[in-house]
């Protein structure tokens, strides 16, 4: 029975090996096939965790820009509001003191110059008199009156602008610090992004390196098959 077998392959040696062959040759086409369908949604799948990466990056980063404008924009609505009621005030203590100033530069008699002066100088150890004043000039009474109308508003006028001073340097302040929070927000966002394109370059590196590893393996199924096809030909052949 054996010899009938092997008479069988002798005279249908040359079907059997392109047979073979074929049958090798379908399924390594059909590996090749299924490993490069799978490389592709490897590269795809990969293609979409970068961008989604990316998007999240980017949503973050601008939920950040709009957290961090909304609080600089609250903060300046603040600070010019009380840059706002400083001004008012500046104004209306000026006005307030051309106006005191006018009535008592308008002052005719003793009397009232020196009750003028009196008012602007509260806090003398006492009051001048009339029977004092009665040798001076009312026009000196009202200098030294106007004199101290003025003071009075300008000390205070500066210390408002102090407050206005204090109030531009805590904005700024301000200012600096939410831009550099938003700094180390986008900084922080940025190394995310390259740790996640690095880890994703890693797999698709791993992917490419197993589909190299499948098709080695079926480079050496594909020269034994050869091979041993050879020695079937060349049997049959007579050599």
């Amino acid at each position: 029975m054996l010899d009938s077998y092997i008479k069988f392959f002798q005279a249908h040696e040359r079907i059997l090996a392109l047979a073979l062959v074929l049958v090798f040759a379908y399924f390594g086409w059909n590996s090749w096939l299924d490993k490069s369908a799978m490389d592709a949604q490897t590269k795809a799948a990969v293609a979409q965790q970068i961008a989604e990466v990316q998007r999240d990056a980017d949503a973050k980063i601008a939920s950040a820009v709009a957290q961090q404008t909304a609080l600089f924009n609250q903060a300046q609505a603040r600070y010019e509001q009380e840059i706002a009621s400083l001004v008012e005030a500046v104004a209306s203590r000026d006005a307030a003191s051309n106006k005191q100033v006018t009535k008592v530069k308008a002052t005719t008699t003793t009397a009232d110059a020196v009750a003028d002066l009196n008012a602007a100088y509260s806090d003398l150890p006492s009051p001048l008199t009339v029977d004092e004043a009665a040798n001076v000039p009312i026009v000196d009474l009202q200098h030294f009156t106007v004199a101290a109308i003025q003071e009075q508003t300008a000390v205070a006028d500066l210390n408002d602008t102090k407050t206005q001073l204090d109030a531009t340097k805590t904005q700024l302040d301000s200012a600096v610090s939410l831009n550099g929070a938003l700094n180390g927000q986008v900084a922080g966002l940025q190394s995310e992004i390259k740790k996640n394109d690095t880890a994703a370059k890693q797999e698709l590196s791993s992917c490419l390196a197993t589909a190299r590893k499948g098709k080695l393996k079926w480079f050496k199924v594909g020269f034994v098959t050869g091979f041993v096809t050879g020695l079937f030909t060349g049997h049959a052949a007579g050599f």
